[in-house]
């Protein structure tokens, strides 16, 4: 998408734009000549490395008035909405601040755009927790969404959210994100905690992996292709929403014992099941069918299982 101004490079505002799709994001929009501006909390404003000092912002999308001001100060062609809470909740307290900043937070910002940047088009990171326990696999753009989990009910609700401002002519649309990862993956999550894990018993750091389900599939596919994937959405001719995902399944174990044979380790030795770490909806497949996305938008994954391993795996072991 062109910014519309003869001699003016495309704009674009990236929301979590410290975290790790926001990276991948910011250093795809910067190769492609975008004067790229990011938002994300108070505190993790250094993490926004790519993205000039300049152009990295705080401001709260409960304010209203700052939040217009903003807009219409950075006036992006181009707004993709990445900021979510997606931790594991165990209070009330909690789901109510979850409920809050993504389904509360994505209303204000989706109603700010339309009304101060009529024009501009945008793109909410959803995700394949949308579908809940799925009855069957793989997962498309028409599969029925009946989320499980607190954060999977809030983005379903973005993602229809997003389906009402499109109806009202604002040009937006929900990529609906399957599990995607990289080197620059929280440790929070299974994969990196997989790769840490077995770099540290490789060098006598430590002594288990300690894991829930072994069995539960998930397509894995990687983050730099994820956030393309995004990028091309807002190019189309038309808003639509899509699956992003490599139509691969890969279980847990699956994972693991890649790791660990890349490292000369017997993961049987090491692994421990801990059934305290079991989540929701595991036992029910969540590979996604990214076919329409390929047809359409003609986008094709870069890396695959081996390759996504291969490079968190290396830059792990770089890093320590």
């Amino acid at each position: 998408m062109g910014s519309g101004f003869p001699g003016r490079m495309a704009r674009a505002l990236i929301t979590g734009a410290a975290g790790q799709d926001g990276y991948f994001l910011s250093r795809l929009l910067e190769s492609k000549g975008y004067d790229v501006h990011g938002l994300d909390r108070p505190g993790v404003q250094d993490r926004m490395e790519v993205i000039h000092p300049s152009r990295r912002w705080n401001v709260s999308l409960f304010d209203d008035s700052a939040l217009s001001d903003l807009l219409q100060e950075i006036n992006p062609e181009e707004i993709f909405h990445l900021a979510a809470f997606s931790f594991v909740l165990t209070t009330v307290s909690e789901e109510r601040e979850v409920i809050r900043n993504n389904l509360e937070a994505t209303h204000n910002l989706l109603s700010a755009c339309r009304e101060f940047l009529p024009s501009s088009r945008f793109c909410f990171a959803a995700s394949a927790e949308i579908f809940g326990n799925p009855d069957h696999s793989p997962q498309s753009e028409s599969s029925a969404i009946r989320p499980v989990t607190i954060y999977g009910m809030t983005k379903a609700s973005c993602h229809h959210l997003v389906g009402v401002y499109r109806n009202r002519g604002y040009f937006a649309c929900s990529a609906i994100l399957f599990n995607h990862e990289s080197s620059r993956r929280g440790n929070r999550f299974v994969t990196q905690k997989i790769v840490k894990t077995a770099i540290d018993i490789k060098r006598g750091k430590a002594r288990e992996l300690r894991l829930g389900s072994m069995d539960a599939v998930r397509d894995w596919g990687y983050a730099g292709d994820y956030v393309e994937a995004m990028w091309r959405m807002l190019q189309a001719e038309k808003p639509e929403d899509y699956v992003i995902a490599s139509g691969h399944g890969h279980t847990v174990r699956d994972f693991a014992s890649l790791v660990f044979s890349k490292l000369d380790l017997d993961l049987d030795q090491y692994l421990v099941i801990d059934e305290d770490l079991v989540r929701p909806g595991e036992s029910f497949p969540r590979i996604g069918d990214p076919s329409r996305i390929k047809k359409d938008l003609g986008w094709v994954p870069s890396l695959d299982f081996e390759a996504l391993v291969d490079e968190m795996l290396q830059a792990a072991l770089d890093s320590k």
